[in-house]
């Protein structure tokens, strides 16, 4: 199972950083004039580790949440304080995780305006805490076989 996953967190990272291409579009009318004034320099587009960040930090805590929910079925428990109250109720564990995976790319996008490297070294940072406690979950399961 664990390999199944890493696979899929792989094609999904890898799938989040390939190339969109719009298809052409008809032309509309020259109806309205617009004028829009040059752009001098080039513009800053993400780099493509950052949605790559944003995938695997959503994929991270998905795997939390299997992981954790697989450890308590086989009569493990939570260690972390403050999800205690929370994994025993399903919904509101998912809510949680979601709200976190939200919450650290939200931040990062708003850091993105302001600071880039600071938004790559948070999602690093989240994503880095996130693979220490995937981590510990499979010894986990691997434990409880």
């Amino acid at each position: 199972m664990t390999r199944t996953f890493a696979a899929a967190a792989l094609l999904t990272t890898a799938l989040s950083v390939a190339p969109a291409y719009a298809g052409d579009e008809a032309a509309a009318p020259a109806a309205a004039t617009t004028i829009v004034p040059a752009q001098i320099g080039r513009a800053v587009t993400r780099p493509a580790i950052l949605p790559a960040l944003y995938a695997s930090t959503v994929a991270l805590q998905a795997y939390d949440v299997y992981s954790t929910k697989q450890a308590l079925a086989r009569g493990g428990r939570e260690t972390n304080p403050l999800m205690q109250g929370v994994v025993g109720n399903s919904a509101a564990f998912i809510a949680v995780k979601a709200a976190v995976a939200a919450g650290t790319i939200v931040a990062a996008e708003r850091l993105w305006k302001t600071n880039k490297p600071a938004a790559i070294a948070v999602m690093v940072a989240s994503n880095s805490v996130a693979a220490m406690v995937a981590a510990r979950n499979a010894r986990t399961l691997r434990q409880l076989k």
